[in-house]
């Protein structure tokens, strides 16, 4: 599978995505069609990155066949959090995939690639071997080649995540890997590279739900001397949802009557109601993912869509709580930092 450079460019449409859709329809999906059915795809490479600079220039893009159609134009954020939402929100605006093309945004896993850029040798993915090491929330990797000796390191490190991402998917990689090591000798518990692919799925499958959602887990703690219990969703990761790039934190406050600060039955039942009122407002603009009680403040943590007025909705909808203040604050976050103390 090729993978192209970005070229940046200083003129951006007011409307880039819609405009690469338009030209897309119009022509752009022909000509490049054309051109792989002539195996000259490098003919229209130039083109594609121009037009996909315009909605992003840090965005990269790839070819590949399709795995319902013909072919498969992908065009991704490369593991940047900052940009996924940019890549989620062009592929939301995607005609629908027909016989010749279908879209994605996500690297998908593959048989066994040769990796070929920036004028290096061809490497083959299959000569790959891996150390794994899990723990309670991810899978830690460390991986080899025999060609990284003979490499840069920050070509070793491109090529490391390159491999990843064509043996299990970029998705599975965001989720559930951790720590990623690029290793210049043979670690001593090497496995080939084809073994990662069910080992990371058996892991995914043992911590989420039978359906493949993200299960949900408590965590107890203390904040300022007093007992904390937090829910989040698991695993928590941007990736699953990347167009909810914007933190919404509400904070809700409740009068305290037990001696550890968390709120009695029937008012917990109350902050219940009041999160579910809250969510159904947001419709399909947000989710709630996680949420924390202490001391007399409930805050749940909303992500929202920031291109909507999810927020705005948000903070319409928490007029009329009678037990203590409620505030909403919005802060642009497409990493999902605000919550990173709660994915453990």
């Amino acid at each position: 599978m090729p993978i192209f450079k970005r070229r940046r460019r200083t003129v951006v449409e007011a409307d880039p995505i819609g405009a690469f859709w338009s030209w897309w329809s119009a022509s752009g999906a022909a000509v490049v069609a054309d051109s792989i059915a002539r195996t000259e795809p490098t003919e229209t490479s130039g083109l594609l990155t121009e037009r996909i600079a315009e909605i992003h220039p840090d965005l990269e893009w790839e070819l590949g066949p399709g795995l319902h159609a013909e072919h498969v134009l992908i065009v991704t954020a490369a593991g940047n959090p900052v940009h996924r939402a940019v890549a989620r929100r062009w592929l939301r605006a995607a005609p629908p995939s027909d016989q010749t093309w279908e879209y994605a945004d996500l690297r998908r896993p593959g048989p066994a690639f040769t990796i070929r850029f920036d004028g290096l040798p061809p490497i083959p993915v299959d000569e790959a071997v891996v150390s794994v090491e899990p723990d309670a929330a991810s899978i830690h990797v460390g991986v080899h080649h025999p060609v990284f000796p003979e490499l840069p390191i920050d070509v070793q490190r491109r090529v490391t995540f390159l491999i990843l991402d064509l043996v299990l998917g970029e998705e599975m990689v965001e989720t559930w890997v951790g720590a990623i090591e690029t290793l210049t000798s043979v670690p001593d518990d090497a496995r080939p590279i084809e073994a990662l692919l069910p080992e990371v799925a058996g892991f995914a499958s043992e911590h989420t739900l039978e359906d493949g959602s993200p299960a949900w887990k408590m965590l107890e703690g203390t904040r300022d001397g007093h007992r904390l219990i937090a829910t989040a969703e698991y695993p928590l990761r941007s990736i699953r949802r990347p167009h909810l790039d914007t933190h919404a934190a509400v904070s809700i406050g409740y009068p305290v009557v037990r001696e550890d600060g968390l709120p009695e039955a029937e008012m917990l039942d109350e902050l219940r109601s009041f999160e579910d009122h809250l969510t159904d407002r947001l419709g399909g603009s947000g989710n709630l993912l996680a949420h924390e009680t202490s001391a007399g403040t409930r805050i749940l943590h909303y992500y929202t869509d920031g291109t909507t007025p999810a927020g705005a909705q948000l903070k319409a909808a928490t007029t009329g709580w009678p037990h203590g203040a409620v505030t909403v604050t919005t802060t642009p976050d497409p990493a999902w930092h605000n919550v990173s103390h709660l994915a453990g």
